[in-house]
């Protein structure tokens, strides 16, 4: 008889770059999601205004976890420059951090869905 029952386990939010990309490194694979900023200009370049990256499959002591890291504008932005300035180096920040993981990481584009659905979660529930 299988006495397992499935249990959700929620990403772990990391503060810190260096042990995202640490674990990244033994991950199955990581998930970058990309946000940009809005402008009412068609022309205008899109730039990044946060990555959510998630190292999806580390394996913990036997347990495969999610491990996340936001890089956001506010967190990145030099306030000393103007606003375009500020926007192009967090912009650049994030590029350089993608490419790097894809580089050094099976990266994909895309979303995680973080939460179980509703009746998987009425499932799990004793």
């Amino acid at each position: 008889m299988d006495n397992e029952t499935p249990v959700f386990i929620p990403p772990v939010l990391l503060s810190s770059y260096d042990e995202f990309k640490r674990l990244a490194k033994e991950a199955a694979v990581v998930v970058c999601t990309p946000e940009y900023f809005h402008s009412p200009f068609l022309t205008d370049k899109k730039r990044l205004r946060r990555v959510t990256l998630s190292a999806l499959g580390v394996n913990v002591k036997g347990l495969a976890l999610t491990f996340k890291y936001i890089l956001d504008y506010n967190d990145l932005a030099d306030r000393s420059g103007t606003w375009d300035e500020q926007v192009r180096d967090a912009d650049d920040i994030m590029n350089g951090v993608m490419t790097y993981l894809e580089s050094e990481c099976n990266l994909v584009r895309g979303t995680v869905e973080a939460e179980p659905s509703l009746g998987a979660e009425s499932f799990m529930r004793p």
